[in-house]
């Protein structure tokens, strides 16, 4: 990864880890990865591995997508978090959470047209 690219990741992962008001070290305990590591990936003097990636990811609930791509938008990064929910839900819970995402939808989508009229 570029230099650039390094310092993005650095930044995406230290707003994350603070958003889940975690410590570097509370991160380390949860995702087992240092805190030297995850230390030097926040300053951007580490490219990290896939795996310690996924690890981080993983704790912070934010897509391995959103913290490599510096470019993502918040609304592409609520694709993204909709997409670790259904890929983290049990595969025979799947169906089940579609169907009442889609009820939700419909419910915000009829809120959402009541308030408009008003």
């Amino acid at each position: 990864m570029p230099i650039d690219d390094l310092t993005a990741l650095g930044q995406k992962m230290r707003e994350a880890r603070k958003n889940k008001e975690l410590t570097q070290q509370e991160l380390s305990d949860l995702s087992h990865v240092s805190v030297k590591q995850i230390a030097n990936i926040e300053k951007g003097k580490m490219n990290p591995s896939y795996l310690i990636l996924r690890a981080l990811a993983k704790v912070l609930h934010i897509s391995l997508d959103t913290l490599i791509n510096p470019d993502i938008s918040l609304e592409d990064e609520g694709v993204n978090q909709m997409k670790m929910l259904y890929s983290s839900c049990p595969p025979e819970m799947r169906d089940t959470l579609l169907h009442h995402t889609q009820e939700t939808m419909k419910e915000l989508t009829e809120l959402s047209e009541k308030f408009e009229m008003n």
